[in-house]
């Protein structure tokens, strides 16, 4: 004869069970989404004709030369991050990219933790007079009140006035349409890849073969043809 906790137990074991096919039904429906937003992604991404990387002591030791053998026509090297820090392989990457054919920019990570002359000159310290043969970059990693806006728009112009050069910005569109009426000279880099208004798009641990291997990382495209990359670094030069 059965115990009552026996049969107690056997009465839950159906729903247990239940419970189980449910959680293992949308972890799957959950993972499908995923790698097929995924999977889209890179497809919308390889469509553009001009693509790039962006690069970092993160992403270890990087081959320049693979990288535009694999059709990758710029890379963006990280230099800096606030006023203090900078990144442990950006003078090896500089140098190293160096007559790979790419053209080469160089970027720095906005802080809102820190004064902005003190990040102005963490950044020209550490890229110097050369920032590249593409305009520097300006990432913001998370949304700003007005105040910090304020501040990243002096930022952004002490750099326009120390290099002379236009420039490119990383953040969303409500950043960038404050940024853009003080600083006409900037672009926009997008995470959306649907962003017409963009001048480049980019996808997070996009996959790319070299020499026969498989590495991440974060993918840019240039939102144009091959003749307007040529007109955009033409003006570029003319700097």
């Amino acid at each position: 004869m059965k115990s009552r906790v026996d049969l107690y137990s056997n009465k839950n074991k159906p729903k247990n069970y239940k419970l189980f096919i449910v959680i293992i039904s949308v972890l799957f429906v959950f993972l499908i989404i995923y790698f097929g937003i995924k999977q889209y992604n890179s497809y919308l991404i390889n469509k553009y004709s001009v693509r790039g990387v962006l690069v970092s002591q993160s992403d270890g030791y990087i081959d320049f030369v693979s990288l535009a053998n694999n059709d990758q026509k710029f890379v963006y090297i990280k230099a800096s991050q606030g006023s203090t820090y900078t990144d442990n392989n950006f003078s090896n990457n500089f140098n190293r990219s160096q007559g790979s054919g790419m053209q080469i920019g160089v970027y720095h990570v906005f802080s809102t933790q820190s004064k902005i002359k003190s990040q102005l000159l963490n950044f020209t310290r550490e890229v110097g007079p050369n920032y590249g043969s593409i305009p520097p970059m300006v990432f913001v990693n998370s949304n700003l009140n007005n105040l910090q806006k304020d501040q990243l728009s002096k930022f952004v112009y002490m750099i326009h006035r120390y290099y002379n050069t236009n420039l490119v910005i990383n953040c969303n569109n409500d950043i960038f349409n404050y940024l853009h009426k003080k600083n006409p000279y900037i672009s926009l880099l997008s995470n959306n890849l649907n962003d017409s208004k963009a001048t480049f798009v980019s996808i997070d641990n996009h996959s790319i073969n070299l020499d026969g291997s498989n590495i991440s990382l974060n993918q840019v495209a240039f939102n144009g043809k091959n003749t307007d990359w040529e007109r955009y670094l033409l003006k570029s030069r003319n700097r």
